[in-house]
């Protein structure tokens, strides 16, 4: 019998002050059951999350799990698995991992256990000294690493024949099986698609919390891998960029829309404008073929390389929202702490940001604040550049907390400041309620009051320059409409706080099960209390007009 292996998309994390951290397809576990599949091997995948985003349960500090109890992960596992590979994206979601872990060893302590994703890349010598449940840890892209062990296990391969795994040898000592290489040929020839039909994609589709806004049935969708760019906080930083075809990338696109009626995407790509020709191809063979579809760039766009004749073809072939990523707006942060590239230019990426507004497309952009060595007047130059952008026609912003990433240079440099890392700590970049600091200068409770200052900043600049788009943006939430991660958030806060559901069913997932009469929620909103990023500036600035309006009537 073939080895057979279990992969587990374990539970969100998050914190009170977030609430809901998005729900998307893992597409890296998808990945990696397709290659095994297609290399004749069985797979089993657990979507912890995807499969119960209904359940929550109380975890550590405050924070919360989204998704199946650990016990019921337990309970699902195949008996006759040989293999449980646990994937960990996101470094505050580890401690949930490693309780995992130690769980499924208590319960199976024949099974093998893997963990990949950027986090144990990073940390693979501190979780196979600290971990004993763990026996193998993948270092970098999985799908290659992940098919040798499985050999391994199936007796083909001996273990100094792996590669991109970390491990321990019989003396206890851990050793690293021979560097990994880079998959160069990222076509469904090699990795084939994604293997949705092993998750639950109607729950996704219909949960609508995607990495950005969506209006129809969607999923997530990569392109490329890597980026060349150098960014010191970025845990993706001059990796190499390998970009999928043009037709391999539409060929996808089109059997989603086919198997799921899916017609929207969201692309997950690091920096997929990194290649001009390539992306106009794609826009392209999405006109050849008259597919009516969607699309969007959440994670970003670089404006160095994005110019009229791009952001044109990208709206004319159904690209909706695009995001910049000035991350400051400080030209001494961005050249000495960050390092984004001596191509990128904060007035080059206000001219991008302007011209694809004019477009009609919709725009975010993101910002950190918080890096070490980063000063109070700098952080002042990011709120001042984050208004200009307002002026300038974009849409929303997002202001994240600086939070250390390991394996980046940023993280080496926290690291010397805060020698005990608790990455229950690292939940800070998105949650309003609560602060972490690694800067020099400001402490936890400046930044935070910084970071409500920026956002109320740019909503009332741009309320006072685009009083209708302001406008539209709220009667859009009124109308249970998205267009922006704002409004989003917004419709997501009234799911979730403001507005009773008709039904308790677990089946109800989704905005469209959450109806609500508009003449209460101007009401609810401006009485709520907020717990989302994007939402908590714009319902501060809601209260802010009211009572100004309310003063000038008097």
């Amino acid at each position: 019998m073939r080895t057979k292996t279990t992969l587990i998309n374990p539970q969100q994390i998050f914190s009170k002050g977030q609430v809901a951290a998005g729900l998307t397809p893992p597409l890296g576990v998808a990945y990696l059951a397709s290659f095994l599949i297609g290399n004749d091997y069985p797979v089993q995948i657990i979507d912890a999350l995807g499969e119960d985003p209904h359940e929550i349960n109380s975890f550590e500090k405050g924070s919360f799990l989204r998704g199946l109890k650990v016990s019921e992960i337990i309970r699902r596992i195949d008996s006759d698995t040989n293999l449980v590979g646990i994937s960990n994206l996101f470094s505050f979601a580890y401690p949930a991992v490693e309780v995992l872990c130690q769980e499924i060893r208590k319960a199976y302590p024949e099974k093998k256990i893997v963990l990949g994703g950027p986090h144990p890349s990073a940390l693979y010598d501190e979780i196979l000294k600290n971990v004993p449940e763990v026996d193998f840890v993948a270092i970098g892209e999985g799908e290659e690493s992940l098919l040798g062990l499985v050999n391994y296990l199936d007796g083909k391969l001996e273990l100094n024949e792996l590669s991109g795994l970390a491990t321990r040898d019989k003396s206890g000592n851990i050793i690293v099986l021979n560097s990994s290489k880079r998959i160069k040929n990222l076509n469904q020839d090699n990795i084939p698609f994604p293997a949705r039909h092993l998750l639950p994609m109607e729950n996704y589709i219909q949960a609508q919390e995607g990495h950005g806004p969506s209006s129809g049935r969607w999923t997530s969708i990569l392109s490329s891998r890597g980026c060349p760019y150098g960014c010191t906080f970025c845990e993706s930083r001059r990796t190499v960029w390998i970009a999928r075809t043009p037709m391999d990338v539409v060929d996808e696109m089109e059997y989603c829309l086919k198997e799921w009626g899916i017609n929207e995407f969201h692309f997950e790509d690091d920096n997929m404008t990194i290649n001009k020709e390539r992306l106009i191809g794609i826009c392209d063979e999405i006109l050849d073929r008259d597919l009516n579809i969607k699309w969007q760039t959440p994670n970003g766009i670089r404006a160095s390389v994005t110019d009229s004749e791009m952001l044109t073809k990208m709206r004319e072939s159904g690209c909706l929202h695009v995001t910049l990523a000035p991350e400051t707006g400080s030209e001494r942060v961005l050249k000495e702490i960050i390092e984004k590239g001596k191509d990128f230019d904060l007035a080059q990426l206000k001219d991008c940001g302007a011209l694809a507004h004019n477009l009609g497309l919709k725009v975010a952009a993101y910002f950190i604040i918080g890096l070490p060595g980063e000063t109070r007047s700098e952080v002042q130059e990011t709120i001042n550049y984050a208004k200009e952008l307002a002026k300038c026609g974009i849409d929303e912003v997002a202001f994240g907390l600086f939070i250390p990433l390991p394996g980046t240079p940023l993280w080496k440099v926290a690291k010397k400041k805060n020698q005990e890392m608790d990455f229950l700590d690292l939940l800070a970049v998105g949650d309003m309620n609560k602060a972490v600091s690694w800067n020099d200068y400001m402490d936890a409770e400046e930044l935070n009051s910084l970071r409500l200052k920026a956002y109320i900043g740019f909503h009332l600049t741009r309320m006072i320059y685009h009083p209708l788009l302001f406008m539209k943006s709220f009667f859009n939430v009124m109308r249970n409409i998205e267009e922006t991660k704002t409004e989003r958030t917004l419709l997501q806060f009234i799911k979730h706080f403001g507005i009773k559901k008709k039904s308790t069913k677990k089946t109800d997932i989704g905005l469209a099960s959450y109806p609500y009469d508009s003449s209460s929620t101007v009401k609810t909103i401006l009485q709520s209390k907020p717990h989302y990023a994007y939402g908590h500036s714009l319902l501060k600035t809601l209260r802010f007009w009211k009572k100004e309006t309310f003063n000038s009537k008097n």
